[in-house]
């Protein structure tokens, strides 16, 4: 019952988008930079331990992840997008073998993301997923499938009621599938999604993370494809960026 990592918390002095995405600011007349700082906190939190017998806990946990416009001086240097995503999830320990692979957790929960800003710039959705976590040794395995739970159509661009991106699924798809792999001190890790459909739609996050001093690690990630951000589900991106993990996957 103590606060303690979710997913990896890092933060990325240095990222470079080949593709800035300027179209959701235009009314604003701003100027995306290429170059921004981006930084991920994510914690989780045990409420309740066993609710069944010898298993069964349920989890909270809260996601940041934010892209900052540092070197953005002409802009004052905003914060381009914070997404924030609290989820509850309930989460079984099988402890089945599939051979030599241990099916070690199932979840089921549900998560809520936003950016809070409103009007045209006003992006959230809500899911309820299920989560299956496969391990061998050193390498892990997370598939992800989630549904969309439906939201009412906006009367008009403005109305702040309603579905603020009603085709975010043909861009982050209906799930996930997560790899991880530790190698002598590093860490390689694969975050995949598409869309399955004929317009296809996906992308591909890979990360390395490397030991520099003591439990701080060196980071390397790179994204291609849609749905990094929340105001960019529907853009295409093309980013690479380091910095420094402070908590990893393994």
């Amino acid at each position: 019952f103590v606060l303690t990592a979710h997913r990896p918390n890092y933060l990325l002095n240095y990222s470079y988008n080949f593709t800035p995405n300027s179209r959701p600011f235009q009314e604003e007349d701003a100027q995306i930079d290429n170059t921004e700082i981006k930084f991920q906190i994510s914690l989780k939190y045990k409420v309740i331990d066993n609710i069944f017998p010898e298993n069964g806990d349920l989890y909270f946990a809260y996601t940041n992840q934010s892209y900052w416009q540092a070197f953005n001086d002409d802009l004052s240097s905003p914060f381009r997008e914070i997404n924030h995503e609290p989820e509850f999830w309930l989460q079984f320990r099988p402890n089945q073998n599939l051979g030599t692979i241990e099916f070690s957790g199932l979840a089921i929960g549900f998560t809520h993301e936003s950016n809070g800003k409103g009007g045209s710039l006003s992006r959230g959705w809500n899911r309820i997923y299920l989560n299956l976590i496969f391990q061998r040794d050193n390498l892990a395995l997370a598939l992800k499938p989630w549904y969309r739970l439906p939201e009412d159509e906006k009367t008009n661009a403005a109305d702040p009621h309603g579905d603020d991106n009603p085709n975010i699924e043909k861009y982050m798809g209906h799930g996930e599938l997560t790899l991880a792999c530790h190698i002598n001190g590093n860490t390689f890790s694969t975050i995949c999604r598409n869309n399955l459909r004929r317009r296809n739609k996906g992308s591909v996050e890979l990360g390395w993370s490397f030991p520099l001093f003591r439990r701080l690690k060196g980071y390397v990630q790179y994204f291609n494809g849609y749905g990094e951000s929340l105001i960019d589900y529907d853009a295409y991106s093309n980013r690479i960026g380091v910095g420094f993990l402070l908590t990893d996957w393994l």
